[in-house]
């Protein structure tokens, strides 16, 4: 990043006269103060060990289940440390914000509780069970742009015209306190954890944790986590862990922020020891992974320090290790998507061709055989006109759930020993 010039810009030393103030009052006590306004506010989440993760480090690895938050994510705890904060004149203005979805779920349920009236702007690509949602919670909903830098400008557009109050997604110090709590609870839970992992795309809630974490335990080691898709904190701080593969799509939309917090770069580049860059597959494998594994839900952003442990896990070999699932909130269509793909991953949904005589009965014959073997049909067409094939013969796409590979083995031999010639087609 290249610096400024006070020279030629005189606001420069003014504003970093600011933000080196704010700076100075964003410790651990205020991050205590947070955690006492939070009681009877937000949930206590759990933090579980995962066996199943532990093994994959030879370690210990505990989950801080955040999307089991109110409004199924960490972002509802910086969203009330700043609404609280207001005063009586700025709440009567009414507050905006802008979103993906995650903030602003959380700003119009406190905004709610509160009776203020709060503005988000989304963007234009926004999932329609996010933007419901944030309705649902009492907020006018406005989309526009394709990226947060645009829903920004707007949200700067519409202050300048109504005179709203800004509550910031990451880079605010109520915000940052807010979600600083999450490492409070983590380790109060844990106290010996030797590394945390934090996915980051503003910084603000891993900029909070790093100030309580390191406050309580400067030894511990503190992992930032980014997508592939947008290292944004990655290129500033630790160019060195990002590849020259960059995805065109990500599921980890919460995080893909093209430019951090100013006041969390500044906490971050002091406090962050380690980082990892995490491709599309990482993330989809441990959303999958926290579904069948440990039976919970995340969106691609909250799986991405999940993601982080399965790609890097040499890294923490023999270590206690405690990641944040930080939101839930996640596209059913995607998630079923997701557990799908993972199916065919790992065996247990297999394509099969089977030619059989096109003739009464047929169907039933070759059905029961599958069934006999144990396997379950997922999906079955006949095909007689667009393979080559002669008139009184068909071709059967069946794809069959089996237990694994040799399952689906076993039912190919089986349909070749009742007469059939069946083939696996591979994915």
């Amino acid at each position: 990043m290249q610096a400024m010039d006070p020279k030629k810009d005189p606001s420069f030393l003014s504003n970093l006269i600011t933000k080196n103030n704010i700076l100075e009052h964003l410790t651990i006590k205020e991050i205590q103060k947070s955690s006492v306004a939070l009681r009877g506010i937000v949930r206590k989440t759990p933090m579980i060990e995962a066996s199943w993760l532990s093994d994959v480090i030879q370690g210990k690895a505990y989950l801080k289940l955040e999307n089991m938050q109110i409004t199924g994510s960490f972002k509802t705890r910086g969203s009330y440390i700043k609404l609280s904060s207001l005063t009586d004149e700025e709440k009567a203005r009414g507050v905006i914000t802008m979103s993906a979805g995650n903030h602003a779920q959380g700003v119009a349920y406190h905004a709610q509780k509160m009776g203020i009236s709060a503005v988000v702007v989304m963007p234009e690509d926004t999932s329609i069970a996010k933007v419901e949602k944030t309705r649902h919670y009492g907020a006018s909903v406005i989309l526009h742009g394709t990226n947060m830098t645009e829903c920004r400008d707007f949200v700067m557009q519409l202050i300048k015209k109504h005179h709203y109050v800004m509550v910031h997604p990451f880079d605010d110090p109520q915000v940052i306190c807010g979600q600083g709590t999450v490492a409070l609870e983590m380790l109060e839970d844990v106290p010996d954890l030797d590394a945390l992992l934090i996915p980051i795309g503003g910084g603000g809630l891993a900029a909070g944790m790093c100030i309580a974490a390191k406050a309580i335990n400067p030894k511990i080691h503190i992992v930032g986590v980014q997508s592939a898709f947008c290292p944004s904190v990655a290129r500033l701080l630790f160019p060195n862990t990002i590849s020259n593969h960059q995805p065109k799509h990500t599921i980890a939309e919460g995080i893909a922020i093209k430019f951090p917090g100013e006041l969390n770069l500044a906490i971050l580049r002091e406090h962050l020891d380690d980082f990892l860059v995490v491709d599309e597959s990482y993330i989809e494998e441990a959303i999958e992974a926290l579904m069948m594994q440990s039976k919970t839900v995340s969106e691609g952003a909250g799986a991405a320090a999940v993601a982080a442990l399965l790609y890097g896990h040499q890294l923490f070999k023999g270590k206690k290790v405690g990641a944040i699932v930080c939101g839930g909130n996640v596209d059913p269509r995607i998630l079923s998507n997701i557990l799908l793909k993972g199916m065919v991953q790992h065996g247990k949904l297999v394509r099969f061709k089977i030619e059989i005589n096109d003739a009464p009965g047929i169907l039933g014959r070759l059905t029961q055989i599958i069934g006999k073997v144990g396997g379950n049909i997922f999906e079955i067409s006949h095909q007689r006109v667009f393979e080559h094939v002669a008139v009184k013969m068909a071709f059967i796409h069946a794809v069959i759930e089996t237990r694994d590979a040799t399952h689906a083995e076993e039912i190919r031999k089986a349909l070749v020993a009742g007469g059939f010639e069946a083939q696996i087609i591979e994915s």
